[in-house]
């Protein structure tokens, strides 16, 4: 298919974007408060390799509005069950590189290789880094606090200057901030996921046996190398990559860093 054509999933109200023309097929999922387009990038520099099928998250992108009721992986795994039926390689970003994980562990006979872009796995840096974990911790009590208030703005706003792509709040376009706020449920829900590991992933990364990259930027957070490292560590087939001048959202600011990276972990899948 050509970049950038689109097609609709039956089902679960998922909106899915096809990238790229490659005879490998794969699956690239993307970050809260981001959308299938932030692929582009990626799938360019490996269209002699890859063609991506990238969902839009619920109320993400072209994706119908999330509702409370189901959980935010949930919802996600059984759309991408019913989209992808063979084994493909996974590219995810940040919450979509935790779904990844939850899928390797789900369905194992459907993953050829993980890619990896800082995939929120906090409490992996729990023994080398409690004092982050606790960080983090406490800046999300703080983002769940306004949200509970009904202050929605100022609880994105916290969110998106710790895992943005390093601009101020005030600096983004109205546009882009009415869009963030009505995602903030999502995100939200998301967190049950990220600090809470609803998945059950943690325990169970040692069963992951296909090759898998794991990369964070030089300039993200200071939890995500630790929380990186641990997932490296704990595959039975891992590699750690760091990227220089990146932070949070190099998946989009240095994808043909990440691509390259991309590239290694499909070729050693064979």
């Amino acid at each position: 298919m050509a970049l950038d054509d689109k097609t609709q999933a039956a089902g679960h109200g998922i909106h899915w974007r096809v990238l790229g023309e490659g005879p490998r097929r794969a699956l690239a999922l993307h970050c809260n408060l981001g959308h299938s387009g932030a692929f582009r990038g990626i799938a360019a520099a490996l269209n002699d390799l890859l063609t991506l099928e990238a969902p839009d998250m619920p109320g993400h992108g072209r994706s119908v509005p999330y509702r409370a009721d189901v959980p935010t992986g949930q919802w996600m795994l059984d759309a991408i069950l019913d989209q992808i039926t063979e084994p493909v390689d996974v590219i995810g970003h940040s919450y979509g590189g935790l779904l990844g994980l939850r899928l390797a562990l789900l369905r194992p006979d459907l993953v050829r290789s993980l890619s990896l872009y800082e995939p929120v796995t906090m409490l992996g840096a729990q023994e080398k880094a409690p004092e982050e974990v606790a960080k983090n911790h406490a800046h999300m009590e703080r983002v769940f606090a306004h949200y509970e208030a009904g202050d929605s703005e100022s609880s994105v706003q916290l969110f998106v200057e710790e895992w943005g792509d390093g601009r101020p709040w005030s600096a983004l376009p109205a546009e882009m901030r009415a869009q963030f706020v009505a995602l903030m449920p999502f995100v939200i829900a998301s967190q049950q996921d990220v600090l809470h590991d609803l998945g059950d992933i943690m325990p169970r990364l040692g069963q992951i046996e296909v090759p898998v990259v794991v990369m964070d930027g030089a300039l993200s957070p200071a939890i995500m190398k630790p929380a990186c490292d641990y997932v490296a560590a704990q595959v039975q087939n891992g590699r750690r990559v760091t990227v220089a001048g990146a932070g949070h959202m190099g998946a989009i600011s240095h994808a043909a860093a990440v691509a390259a990276e991309v590239r290694k972990t499909v070729e050693a899948a064979g």
